[in-house]
């Protein structure tokens, strides 16, 4: 097996198992076990549990290209943009809701962690901010506080998310409604006002 094989097997055996039993919980046996490992050969590719889940923090989080999604599909219409922004935020993010909260669990407590987990938020905002700015310069919409509106687009999404994983059933919207929702929201507040 080569090194770069035998570090993804090691990678995703982690993801698996930190979503499975959380980061005190996965040992670093069972994770080289589930890997197919020696226990020995984990610690020559990462030297410890805490730089594999970094490195596994890294990997998974930007396993999707979010933004090359997005590439040639955005029209400036700001209702259809953000419908697709968000239809394929979910698509990308939905199958991740254990690790959201691993994440934040994590975070508190390893300023790395929470460095690297902060990366994906900033790179969010700071798109969706310059879109909006750009349809504002078009004169399409209202001016607004872009990058608040922006974190706040993403923090209803990233909620929904969060909440598809509890076991309630007052959660049981469907991802198109609940984007429908968020949408008409968000176009009701940028929607620049005719002249009367």
């Amino acid at each position: 097996m080569t090194k770069q094989l035998t570090r993804e097997r090691l990678i995703q055996a982690a993801l698996t198992l930190f979503k499975e039993k959380g980061y005190t919980a996965a040992s670093t046996r069972d994770i080289a076990e589930k890997a197919g490992v020696n226990h020995l050969t984990l610690f020559r590719h990462f030297g410890s549990k805490r730089n594999l889940f970094r490195e596994s923090v890294i990997q998974h989080v930007t396993s999707g290209d979010f933004f090359s999604g997005l590439a040639g599909k955005l029209t400036c219409r700001l209702e259809d943009d953000l419908r697709l922004i968000a239809k394929l935020y979910l698509e990308e993010n939905l199958e991740k809701d254990s690790m959201f909260w691993l994440y934040f669990t994590e975070a508190k407590q390893d300023p790395e962690v929470s460095e690297l987990i902060a990366e994906i938020p900033r790179r969010l905002h700071g798109f969706l901010a310059a879109y909006f700015l750009k349809l504002y310069d078009q004169g399409k919409i209202s001016n607004g506080n872009f990058q608040m509106l922006s974190r706040m687009f993403f923090g209803l999404l990233n909620q929904y998310i969060l909440f598809q994983s509890l076991p309630d059933e007052a959660n049981d919207e469907s991802a198109d409604d609940f984007i429908h929702e968020c949408v008409d929201l968000f176009r009701s507040k940028l929607e620049k006002e005719e002249p009367s």
